[in-house]
This record gives C-alpha cells, structure tokens and sequence, in this order.
C-alpha cells in the first residue's frame, strides 16, 4: 500500500514532532495490555499485533508472556519486507492456528467500511481470548485527536459503528480489552463493564 510507504512512517513514526506515538507511548500500551490480559487469567501462547507498524508491541509480549510466539502483521509492504513481518491486511490474514491475545490498534479506520466489516469478522474466527482494539471514530477527531499527529485521511465511524461488529464476537471487559465469547475471565462485579445479574 503507497499510503504505508517510507514517508508516512518517517512523519508518524520517526519525526518528534509529528508522530502520532513514541516509542514509549507504545511500550506503555503494551505493557496495560499485557498486564490486564495477565491479570485475568488469559493463557497466551499466541499473539498476533495486527497492524504492527514497527513491532514495537513484542518487547512488552515477551516480558509479560515469555513463552508466546508473537507475529507481527502489517499491510504496508515497505514496513513487512523491511521487519519481516507478515505481509497482509487483515481482512485477508489466515492463520493455522487461533490467537490466545490480538493486539488490533489504530488499524481499520484506514479500511473502507467493506474491509473494516470483513476484518471484524475475521478477528472473531483468529480469536480463542483477548483482543485489544482500538480505531479512531468521529468523536475522537471531534474532540480528543491531535490533528498535527494523526492522519486525518481515514475512514470517520461512529462509535456504534465498531461497538455492534465487535459484540457479534466479543465482550467488552474495559480499558480496549475484549473476550472472545465463551470466555469468561474472572471479574468481581465491579470490575465488569456490563451490568450485573439482575440489575
């Protein structure tokens, strides 16, 4: 993809004053991702960062899940061939074997709404636990975005938009972190994001 080329990653990755994220910022995502995934008593001997820009996810993967095979997945052949990671979009992405932790951010506001929905769809069928996903909707550029460090030439969704795809196969468990239903973490009820039983 020409939109992921040398250029981009030098502007949103590389350049101080205009990337999106450090590689800190990452570094302490990962390691929130990690450690609530931990926490709730995933086992994970898979992970798959779908849309792994750098690869800056492993470090955290490594340390929290020493045991886990982390594959990196990135459509931008420029990034794949340079880090070897995987080549492919994530719509398209087979895997053999299903993934225990997918680690999906700031991805699929760059599809179009007929990959973006296909993809979700996937990440259901590539999902055995956890998935942390995020995207920028309409009211993040709205009200939060930092338009000198985001690119604003995506696809803008409503929130509910991802919400009702996500709960096909997901539940939320708070803070971007979702199960894969059928899984059942161990949460006290205030810690659930859901109602309780009867309420």
């Amino acid at each position: 993809m020409a939109q992921f080329d040398a250029k981009y990653y030098r502007r949103f990755y590389g350049n101080p004053t205009t990337r999106a994220a450090s590689r800190a910022d990452i570094a302490k995502l990962a390691d929130f991702i990690c450690a609530y995934t931990a926490y709730l008593g995933f086992r994970v001997t898979r992970v798959l960062d779908a849309g792994c820009g750098l690869g800056h996810t492993r470090e955290s993967v490594q340390r929290f899940f020493p045991a886990a095979k982390w594959i990196g997945l990135e459509a931008s052949e420029y990034m794949a061939h340079r880090q070897g990671f995987v080549h492919s979009t994530l719509e398209d992405y087979r895997a053999r074997a299903p993934f225990d932790l997918i680690i999906c951010n700031d991805v699929l506001q760059y599809a179009d709404d007929r990959a973006a929905r296909r993809a979700l769809a996937n990440l259901g069928r590539l999902s055995r636990g956890a998935l942390y996903f995020r995207a920028m909707t309409t009211g993040d550029w709205k009200s939060i975005v930092d338009r000198k460090r985001s690119d604003g030439d995506v696809h803008h969704r409503p929130v509910e938009w991802y919400l009702g795809r996500l709960a096909r196969h997901f539940r939320p468990l708070g803070g971007g972190l979702l199960a894969r239903r059928g899984c059942e973490p161990l949460l006290w009820e205030l810690e659930r994001p859901w109602p309780p039983s009867g309420a």
